[in-house]
């Protein structure tokens, strides 16, 4: 899983402002601007910058850190495994754990999970013979089938020789543990999950340390999908986030969004993934994406799986299971066909592969890894930005992606497989929007790091299909809270689906098309208007006011469409929601 601080997975925007005007012009902020078209939407750099961004020379890298571990192509995990996924707080204490329960519960908002305690368990197994920690896509697959969704636990270990008693090991260990724990509460805010194994392994006392933070939480239910494979669960940490999805991956290669229950609303959420096909190993791995508050990036990894065999301990990685493309005449070429073959065998259609961006992907990708390699933030999310912008794209684009993927691997080939496992991974792959693919890769010393870059295509739908889908999106949500569908203001609605192909056509800006339909109402109704502006990429997802969601009756215009502001990089959709106060009930 990737670090939240490192988002691979980028292009879910969705902001809000809210204004109102009475018998008069609104004054707006840069925000608001923003939002309506009036100034770029998006804090991506200009081609400009880009070019220059593009243009330094490249740094010296060493990426073995960033590989991580040599990966596992095949393991076993020891029995017995948990059944459900879900926090569940740890139930059963073993003598060796007294010291242990006191150090977590002396901690603010830190828990003994099951989950943890069985990651601690399965690591605890797995170091002892490899002398190594677990590669991502392995440690991913651990999570998982330990029942634990979440960011990826820090562990340590340490090894005793013999039959020391496992009592007398605790003791000599306090000390490190709550040292340990300490400075896991420190580094995180929200819940803290935590979990100890103390035991013998092959002829040593093993000790691992597990904690992670719970940025969200799931309600326990069994592996097994069941018919509908419910969901349900709250994210935490509100200030960051402002949205979640959920994706399901469906067979050996083919993905797709979870359905999201409007009734249930953020921060809570509940997503129903059943019906889809398990893979070869009977497994269906779902996947949720948390939406940055405003911001571009969404942060992904959270990943759990169905299990259609839970006495099924074999892990096999993707890189064993998906080939690489033999007939190719270099890096890029291999890497393209690889790509497509997989989109082929997922009966997909090849895409393109953009060379002009695929090369300034090539040229930022490097400075990108310094950036993560020496923690700064800043010049992370600046890379990132450059790259998603897609600028050297030919065509208007709605959004950019970017996947990210280390490993400790000679063979791009395998490390571009290794990112099978992930579900929104694949949706980004497999999106029927997606109209260019540019690829980059990083070699090192039995070290790869690969980027794709993903760049979805603005959708010829009409300003009728756009605003009805937009109002389908609205109303469903009205009508999971119990409520009717918004109707017409006055008849405005015609005018405001004109407006919305003008807006496509090039003719008018989201400001102005709203601003002849705010005076109006205005002039007409005698009364102030209050008017919304969401922008996202999504018209099937994004979030919806409160007060939208919750009227008992509501008259409201909507205008809906694509745009992109001179200085952008993408056409955003804005969908704009306006209606009299005196019309809302």
């Amino acid at each position: 899983m990737q670090s939240t601080l490192r988002p691979p997975l980028a292009g879910r925007l969705t902001t809000l402002v809210c204004l109102t005007t009475l018998l008069s012009a609104c004054g707006a902020s840069n925000a608001n601007q923003r939002n309506t078209g009036e100034m770029a939407a998006l804090d991506l750099p200009d081609a400009q910058k880009v070019h220059e961004l593009a243009s330094a020379p490249a740094p010296e890298l060493d990426l073995s850190e960033l590989a991580g571990p040599e990966p596992a192509e095949r393991w076993e995990l020891v029995a017995p495994l948990p059944n459900y996924f879900g926090h569940q707080p740890r139930q059963q204490t073993e003598s060796w754990e007294r010291s242990f329960v006191e150090q977590v519960d002396a901690l603010n908002d830190t828990h003994r999970s099951e989950a943890s305690a069985c990651v601690a368990r399965q690591n605890a197994h797995y170091v002892r013979h490899t002398r190594r920690l677990p590669d991502r896509e392995l440690r991913g697959f651990i999570n998982a089938r330990c029942g634990w969704v979440g960011e990826n636990h820090v562990i340590e270990a340490f090894f005793f020789e013999g039959t020391v008693p496992l009592d007398q090991v605790a003791e000599m260990e306090a000390q490190k543990s709550e040292t340990f724990f300490k400075k896991a509460r420190n580094a995180n805010r929200g819940p803290l999950d935590v979990g100890l194994f103390i035991g013998p392994v092959d002829g040593q006392v093993v000790v691992t340390r597990v904690a992670a933070p719970r940025n969200i939480t799931l309600a326990p239910r069994p592996m097994s999908a069941g018919a509908r494979g419910t969901l349900e669960g709250r994210v935490h940490d509100t200030d960051a986030y402002e949205f979640v999805h959920a994706a399901v991956t469906d067979g050996d290669l083919q993905a797709r969004n979870c359905e999201r229950d409007p009734a249930v609303r953020f921060p809570a959420f509940r997503f129903h993934c059943g019906g889809t096909a398990h893979d070869e190993q009977g497994r269906t791995f779902f996947e949720f994406a948390l939406s940055r508050r405003d911001s571009p990036w969404a942060d992904h990894g959270y990943l759990g799986l169905f299990a259609s065999d839970l006495n099924n301990l074999s892990y096999t990685s993707t890189a064993a299971r998906i080939p690489a493309a033999d007939d190719a005449t270099d890096e890029f070429d291999r890497l393209s066909r690889q790509l497509n073959d997989i989109r082929t065998s997922a009966s997909m259609d090849p895409v393109q592969i953009a060379r002009r961006q695929s090369g300034t992907l090539n040229r930022l990708f490097p400075h990108l890894l310094d950036a993560t390699r020496r923690n700064d933030n800043a010049a992370a999310e600046l890379y990132i930005g450059a790259i998603i912008a897609g600028w050297d794209i030919d065509e208007p684009i709605l959004s950019g992606d970017l996947l990210m993927r280390h490993s400790a691997h000679a063979d791009a080939s395998k490390t571009m497989a290794s990112l099978m496992i992930s579900p929104m991974a694949r949706l980004v792959l497999f999106d029927e929007r997606l109209s260019h693919l540019a690829l980059a890769s990083v070699r090192g010393m039995n070290a790869t790091s690969l980027a794709i870059g993903g760049y979805n295509r603005v959708p010829q739908l009409s300003g009728q299909e756009v605003v009805e889908r937009a109002l389908h999106t609205i109303n469903s949500a009205r009508q999971a809270a119990g409520n009717r569908p918004i109707f017409d203001s006055e008849n405005y609605q015609q005018a405001a689906t004109l407006l919305s192909q003008a807006i496509i056509d090039g003719k008018t800006t989201p400001q102005q098309a709203s601003e002849r339909v705010v005076k109006a109402m205005v002039n007409n109704l005698d009364s102030s208007v209050r008017y919304w502006t969401l922008t996202t990429d999504d018209l099937d997802a994004f979030p919806i006011p409160e007060d939208i969601v919750t009227a008992r009756l509501l008259r409201a215009t909507v205008i809906a469409a694509p745009y992109q502001h001179p200085d952008d990089a993408w056409s955003i959709y804005r969908v704009i929601i306006m209606y009299a106060t005196n019309e809302i009930r």
